[in-house]
């Protein structure tokens, strides 16, 4: 995981989402809504992409975006049309993360949190991590599943096309940053902005 920058909600947000939202909340049924999917595209162009949780891009056309609540809906109902709440995610994350409360905010997450372990491009806890941090760090891991085949056959993918030559730092950062942003870190790559 990297941290991600809040983003400002649309300017069509409020009456798009939160006031049909909130005059849901409001009525006696209280029923909730999915109204959240009708920003989900503005939220994948305002967070170009990537999600928040894998820090892999998710490709328009395939399903697998999704708007996760970072405070559950099912707890919070009153944050369920609000962006401020909603985080990016693939449909795995946030099927992984679900109503659970124990996963670190992207929004709050320090880049030197997490690292990658090159040789194996497992996600792994950043170095000299304090408690209860570093506990709290390997529970987002573990609850996320960040290690998972799936994830560690993208980011090997992105990893060999960047050792082949195929593809630039550039690209990385915007299709797999995390691994961009550990290669330089690490000293493996020199910042081509």
């Amino acid at each position: 995981m990297i941290h991600v920058a809040p983003q400002l909600e649309p300017s069509d947000f409020s009456a798009r989402v939160r006031e049909p939202g909130q005059a849901l909340l409001a009525s006696p049924e209280g029923e909730l809504k999915p109204l959240w999917r009708h920003c989900a595209t503005q939220l994948w162009a305002a967070y170009q992409g990537v999600c928040s949780y894998s820090s892999l891009y998710i490709p328009r056309g395939t399903g697998a975006l999704s708007v996760d609540h970072l405070l559950p809906k099912s707890k919070r109902r009153e944050l369920a049309y609000e962006w401020s709440n909603y985080r990016l995610a693939c449909t795995r994350m946030n099927a992984r993360k679900n109503d659970l409360e124990d996963v670190l905010d992207p929004f709050e997450v320090r880049d030197e949190w997490f690292a990658l372990e090159l040789s194996t491009l497992q996600v792994i806890p950043g170095d000299d991590l304090s408690e209860p941090l570093l506990s709290q760090v390997q529970q987002t891991i573990d609850r996320l599943n960040l290690n998972d085949e799936e994830f560690i056959e993208a980011r090997t993918a992105y990893y060999s096309a960047w050792k082949d030559g195929d593809t630039t730092l550039r690209h990385l950062r915007k299709h797999c940053p995390f691994l961009a942003k550990e290669l330089l870190r690490q000293g493996h790559v020199r910042d081509e902005r």
